[in-house]
């Protein structure tokens, strides 16, 4: 029984950011970027409040709104990228 319950703890920590996959979801028409307070090898992370999607500067596509907007902090991001 020490075995189960050691388990149990184990799998209630919180995931490690630098090692769990990105998020990508499909698009739901709710697109909202916001940068969150978590970082990711280093890089800022950016959600999706529409469809919970994940994105970090190194991805190879770029996150815009519903508007088809890239919002402002990500553009900032990206153009200063050589």
């Amino acid at each position: 029984m020490s075995e189960f319950r050691a388990l149990r703890l184990r799998s209630r920590r919180p995931a490690d950011p630098d090692l769990a996959p990105l998020r990508v979801r499909s698009c739901r028409d709710l697109c909202e970027w916001n940068r969150t307070p978590v970082e990711r090898r280093g890089e800022p992370m950016f959600a999706c409040r529409g469809c919970g999607s994940q994105w970090v500067p190194s991805e190879q596509w770029t996150p815009r709104d519903s508007n088809g907007a890239v919002p402002p902090e990500v553009l900032d991001i990206v153009a200063a990228d050589p």
